[in-house]
């Protein structure tokens, strides 16, 4: 092993669980969501070997968003270059965010850092590891303002790989009986359009950002090579060099 080098898994476990792992697509479409399941097809007492069979979606936990997931011409994600899965990347801390607050433009640009052309630009607000499986992580999420997706396609980087919701949030409570209603813009999706719709693919709901600790790392996401898929389940690592 080397020792100069640290290898972070930046990915969610997945399990089984039958709420709040996913877009809440019912609340805001009345679209049925399966739920996540693992469950053994084959033991090795009864059968002398372990297969498991999974059902979920493409957009369930750690996952990357291809073009085609929002434009109809766009790369599918088994067609999205690996050149923009792997490579440097830029981490933009925004740890201070508190639930319920945007990240915009100006917090990205006060934030100080170098976004390069090409760069995976990391943004972390820490929300992934307080809140994922609740309800609070869609009530109270911490959200990607419009200008803010601008901001990035207009530094022309290649990736975004976040820890909060890429676009606005999409769940509000009501004031007189505190359950979950669709938002006022929880149906638009202004930096999936402006993101993806110039080829920057994203890499959604990653965990264990906390745990870098260089301003720059060298990133690993690999998405299953689904034919023709929107999107898939991935395996994301950052390696940082000492």
């Amino acid at each position: 092993m080397n020792e100069n080098v640290r290898y972070i898994d930046l990915t969610l476990d997945v399990v089984s669980q039958d709420s709040w792992i996913q877009f809440p697509r019912k609340i805001l479409f009345g679209a049925l969501e399966p739920p996540t399941k693992i469950e053994p097809l084959m033991t090795v007492e009864k059968n002398g070997a372990y297969v498991s069979a999974i059902s979920t979606t493409t957009h369930s936990f750690t996952h990357i968003d291809s073009p085609a997931h929002f434009k109809t011409d766009g790369l599918t994600i088994d067609r999205v270059p690996l050149d923009q899965l792997i490579g440097d990347a830029v981490v933009i801390d925004m740890l201070h965010k508190q639930p319920g607050e945007g990240v915009s433009a100006e917090d990205l640009e006060n934030a100080n850092v170098e976004v390069k052309e090409g760069d995976i630009a990391i943004i972390r607000t820490g929300w992934t590891d307080k809140a994922w499986g609740t309800r609070e992580f869609w009530e109270k999420m911490i959200y990607l303002e419009a200008d803010a997706g601008q901001w990035l396609a207009d530094r022309k980087v290649k990736a975004l790989l976040s820890d909060f919701m890429t676009d606005l949030a999409p769940l509000k409570t009501c004031d007189c009986c505190q359950s979950i209603l669709p938002s006022d813009e929880g149906s638009k999706y202004p930096s999936h359009h402006t993101l993806l719709g110039n080829g920057i693919i994203l890499i959604e709901w990653c965990t264990n950002l906390g745990e870098l600790k260089k301003e720059r790392v060298k990133i690993i996401a690999l998405p299953l090579k689904i034919k023709d898929g929107d999107a898939s389940q991935a395996r994301v690592i950052a390696i940082e060099e000492q």
